[in-house]
């Protein structure tokens, strides 16, 4: 260190970097006098016991403001300098005490409290001197409370901590304590600014650059349990505490003096230790708050801001020993502190080592002085400008850890369950340090107990199965609605006859107990009927999106071998194109003999397969996974009671029944004895038609993808119902304010479930005032249900770390048919039970539920459809020509996504009409939502140094090739307008007249969005097929252009003149 030069007497100096740094936090204004008001005041709390002389205590700190530099000059702008500077003051300014007597109060801690809160916040006349508020609480007959405000532009804890005892010596001295040795503030300022220029600044200089330029493999340290900061600023922060105990001091100074490094190094190496677990980030950035006057003698005792955050980066090296972490720390924080005072702190690269802290505090917490006992009670926390900060403070009544977090980051069921599972892992670490650092248990038995045990109430579902429950609404309210189509009605009396006379058909077609039926038809009465037959007739019901490719349906049947596919009567190309070896394809008939109209049917056991439902396969080929008739109950009696259901009276029918989200409705309506609508094609491919039909058919309860419901809510008058129902994928924050403003009383809930599970096995009710910032967690299990988050070897991950979902109970399919059953291990904590392994990524919330994080494997959820890359690759790679591929979700902005085919193949495959034609290929093959809307040429695929696909490197090539296409651009005003509604809604900067808006990752929800945007842009009336049919802005326009001639409109026309 440089010496420090003898004081001067200057009349004004600068701000000391730290300071400038203190400054530029606050909120920017007009000029820097008004940020330094802005700047809050550290405040300092000291209970004192005994006879005190307040006049004393006054004269007193009048006496240490004297002494000090910090504390007795003005902060002001001087004439011909820039920014704020110390000024010398002829005369200080009188100190303003506030005198209260809380002593008939009846919340003492609260009055304290709200003194301390003022003090803090009140704006200081920094420019006129005035840079301490002190308040002095009369609590009892011999207690007090000195609360102790002075601007953080001035004073540090370690400034308030030297306070502390300065102040409680000159009471003892009636005033007449001097300490002349303390090094003044100017001083430290001249010798930090000597610094720039002497023979070791470029070496310290290039210390931090090396550190930054390393630093950059790590992103910001926000662990999973962090909740979206749902405010612009920062709020005051919170705080838990825990002490540790004198046995585990005792071991943190043994393993300190057996390392050779500071008890600090343990126990901030702890602290990083547990951000590297429960993150799962293979680096952690965080922040340092050091106190240089730790590090220099000359500088104790001194009054100021010295304290500063330097950055610390540790990597998790799974082979690594808790103890050599703790050197490595240790040798870290040792270079560290050689070049602290080179630290870029007024010009820093970013910060985002701010986001997670540390800091170490030692100094004295009671004393006793002239008769009274003194005793420190409150100091300021680490930085505000930190998310969560692990503050360790020593005296000579122990150590005390505390842990304070941003309330809008993180809850204090968080910091209560961060904090505990620090001192797990501190005392673990301290019993052997020889352990590797990755095995130091984070979880106490308590813990682990309940981890194993997360299960819901348990619910008694009964014996009959959902068929048998909608059968007995015919006898109990046979002339209660039951479905509803286009105006069409089935009575529950009508719907048990049609079922019979279709079971008997069935049974005449051969169809068996046990048998698979293929069901070819659209979303109808006639599909609802006849699923139901099936389940008559003692069969299980096999769905067919009649959307499908043939190839697709095929490749299900030849799988399947169902003994019969049904198909719509009117569709007399069906049964032909899906006849295949051994199974028989037919019409469905509208009217069926009477012979056999004394056939019974017994009702289905509850162990009988219910439906066979085929998804996306990541061997290539597509998995049917078999439902049992009992874990469809469980799901129907078990959302019923979850959500509260039964009060629903007229159900919205708007998906498809190929996957299982439909389910919902579908049995939700018809086990509780409701009505089921069911919305035509038409309603669900426009915003303005499916308002009408909510109102028309006076909806109180739908169940939608969250993309499908945001599309459909742009039109002039969305409608929702009393009760929505989310699920197939995430939901965003868009959506979510959309609903609220829409319909505030909506009861909202988000559910989860994978097909395996049964539809669906957590919910949340979903509350619009608390909820809007996203994302939204799942916090109740469906009854006689359970999960695990677990690791890699099935151990429970502790709770805020990121593991991989299982679940388990009641509703756990079957199996896959024809197909190992890898995706289903056993429970590791309960014998002879499944779990099956969903592949989302989640961890277990402190405040209870789970947070879904993203996906242990390639699978992909895209506007509600699962979708496993591997089974589009298959089918690229069967193409002539196509040598490898590679599918992925790329970002287009916004929450734009788009599948991206990357290729390895001939010059003829991508080429403008080699494309062309793998897009007729692949429409033959795959359903609309699994066909890549970009194909892009590699030579080889891009990869880490660890041998995987790089998939940053894919994404930013896709991104390129957007670009490189010449764009033509518009003609005129309504092109102009038109290509700019398809680039927002595209998350692209630019859309030229003649690129094709489903090869830029157009859809049909994004036509729905279209659609409506044209609407109100333009005034006129166009359907979503015109879109389809004019793909380009070139196209689309001319097509509008039509349309308001033969319609004699004028609105383009107004447009273009305009």
């Amino acid at each position: 260190m440089n010496a420090i030069t003898e004081q001067q007497n200057l009349a004004h100096w600068p701000l000391s970097p730290e300071q400038r740094a203190v400054l530029a936090a606050a909120a920017a204004n007009e000029n820097d006098t008004q940020q330094a008001a802005l700047v809050q005041a550290n405040v300092m709390v000291v209970d004192i016991q005994g006879a005190l002389d307040s006049s004393r205590l006054e004269h007193a700190l009048s006496d240490l403001r004297q002494q000090h530099e910090a504390l007795s000059t003005a902060l002001k702008s001087v004439a011909g300098y820039r920014g704020l500077r110390h000024q010398a003051l002829e005369e200080l300014p009188a100190i303003e005490w506030r005198y209260e007597d809380l002593r008939g109060s009846d919340d003492k801690a609260n009055g304290v409290r709200d003194y301390s809160e003022a003090l803090k916040l009140r704006p200081m006349a920094v420019e006129s001197g005035e840079l301490l508020r002190p308040a002095l609480l009369r609590t009892g007959e011999t207690t007090w409370m000195l609360v102790l405000a002075v601007s953080a532009l001035v004073a540090d804890r370690g400034s308030l901590q030297s306070l502390f005892s300065e102040l409680a010596d000159a009471y003892d001295q009636s005033g007449g304590a001097d300490d002349e040795s303390a090094l003044q503030y100017s001083q430290f300022i001249e010798w930090r600014a000597s610094l720039e220029n002497d023979a070791d600044a470029e070496e310290g200089r290039e210390y931090w650059q090396n550190h930054q330029q390393h630093a950059k493999q790590a992103g910001v340290c926000r662990l999973p349990a962090r909740q979206v900061n749902r405010h612009d600023v920062r709020v005051e922060h919170e705080y838990v505490t825990y002490p540790l105990g004198p046995d585990l001091v005792e071991r943190i100074d043994s393993l300190a003096d057996e390392l050779q490094v500071s008890a600090e190094a343990v126990l901030q190496a702890a602290w990083w230790a547990l951000l590297v677990r429960i993150s799962s980030n293979e680096w952690v950035l965080g922040g340092w708050q050091h106190d240089c006057r730790q590090d220099y003698e000359v500088m104790q005792g001194s009054i100021g801001l010295f304290d500063k955050v330097l950055p610390v980066l540790v990597e998790g090296v799974a082979d690594s020993e808790f103890s050599s972490w703790i050197t490595r720390l240790a040798e870290q924080l040792e270079a560290h502190t050689q070049a602290q005072e080179y630290w870029p702190i007024g010009a820093l690269p970013d910060k985002r080592h701010l986001a997670a802290g540390f800091a170490f505090s030692e100094g004295v917490s009671e004393l006793k002085s002239a008769g009274l006992q003194w005793r420190l009670r409150e100091l300021p926390g680490p930085s505000a400008e930190f998310e969560l900060a692990l503050h360790i403070d020593r005296s000579e009544s122990g150590v005390v850890a505390t842990l304070y977090t941003d309330p809008s980051c993180y809850s204090r069921a968080a910091a209560e369950c961060l904090l505990g599972q620090y001192q797990t892992l501190l005392q673990a670490g301290l019993a052997d340090p020889a352990q590797k650092l990755f095995s130091v248990p984070l979880i106490s038995p308590e813990q682990q107990l309940a981890l194993q045990s997360i299960e819901d109430s348990v619910l008694d579902v009964g014996e009959r199965s959902v068929a048998a429950h909608i059968a007995d609404w015919a006898a109990s309210t046979p002339d209660v609605i039951a479905i509803e189509e286009q105006g069409r009605t089935l009575s529950y009396a009508q719907l048990e006859a049609r079922i019979s006379d279709i079971a008997r058909w069935l049974d005449g077609q051969g169809v068996k107990r046990g048998d698979y039926v293929a069901l070819n038809l659209p979303r109808s009465t006639d599909l609802v009927v006849l699923l139901l037959a099936v389940w008559r007739a003692g069969a299980a019901y096999l769905p067919l999106d009649p959307e499908w490719p043939e190839a697709r349906k095929r490749r299900v049947l030849e799988d399947a071998q169902p003994v019969l596919v049904v198909s719509a009567e009117k569709a007399e190309a069906e049964p032909t194109s899906l006849a295949l070896p051994g199974i028989r394809s037919v019409g469905l008939p509208q009217e069926v003999d009477e012979a056999g109209s004394a056939l019974s049917f017994p009702e289905p056991d509850l162990g009988d397969v219910a439906y066979l439902l085929y998804t996306s396969g990541s061997t290539g080929t597509p998995k049917g996974v078999v439902i049992e008739h009992g874990q469809l109950l469980n799901y129907v009696a078990g959302a019923t009671k979850a959500m509260g259901l039964s009060v629903c009276q007229r159900w919205a029918l708007t998906g498809s029944l190929a996957t299982d989200l439909g389910n919902t409705v579908l049995f939700g309506a018809l086990f509780n004895g409701a009505r089921l609508v069911i919305a035509a094609p038409d309603d669900m491919q426009d915003g303005d038609h499916f308002a009408r039909f909510m109102s028309a058919a006076d909806i109180d309860a739908l169940k939608i993808v969250p993309s499908h419901l945001e599309a459909l809510l742009e039109c002039e008058a969305p409608r929702l119902p009393k009760t929505l129902i989310l699920g197939g994928e995430a939901t965003s924050s868009a959506l979510l304010s959309s609903i609220a403003r829409i319909s505030p009383e909506c009861q909202l809930y988000n559910h989860y479930g994978p097909t395996e599970a049964t539809v669906g096995v957590m919910v949340h009710p979903v509350s619009l005032a608390q909820d809007i910032a996203g994302p939204l967690p799942l916090t109740q299990l469906l009854p006689n249900c359970r999960y695990r988050v677990l690791d890699d070897n099935l151990h429970a991950t502790p709770t805020g770390a990121v593991g991989e979902l299982y679940l388990g109970g009641a509703q756990l399919a079957r199996g896959y048919l024809n197909s190992d059953a890898s995706a289903f291990v056993e429970d590791p904590f309960i014998a002879g039970e499944r779990l099956y392994r969903t592949g989302d990524l989640a961890c277990v919330l402190p405040e209870g539920g789970v947070r879904l994080i993203g996906r242990a494997d390639d699978q992909i959820k895209l506007r509600g459809f699962r979708i496993e890359p591997a089974e589009i690759e298959s089918m690229l790679q069967a193409q002539p020509g196509v040598k490898q591929s590679l599918v992925r979700l790329v970002g287009r902005g916004g929450d734009t996504q788009e599948l991206v085919a990357f290729l390895i193949a001939d010059s003829e495959v991508t080429s403008v009409e080699g494309q062309a034609q793998l897009r007729e290929q692949l429409a033959v093959l795959l359903p609309e939502p699994m066909r890549p809307s970009c194909f892009i040429s590699v030579e080889h695929f891009p990869r880490l140094g660890n041998g995987k696909v790089d998939t940053f490197a894919l994404e930013a090539l896709a991104q390129k090739t957007a670009k490189r296409k010449t764009l033509v651009k518009p003609r005129d005003a309504v092109e102009a307008n038109l290509c700019q509604a398809m680039a927002e809604l595209l998350g692209r900067d630019e859309v030229g007249i003649d690129d094709d808006f489903f090869e830029l990752g157009g859809h049909s929800l994004l036509v729905i969005k279209l659609v409506a945007r044209i609407r109100k842009q333009f005034g006129i009336e166009i359907a979503p097929g015109v879109v389809f049919d004019h793909p380009t802005v070139a196209e689309l326009g001319a097509a509008l252009r039509e349309s308001c001639a033969e319609a004699s409109t004028s609105g383009l026309a107004e447009l273009d003149s305009n």
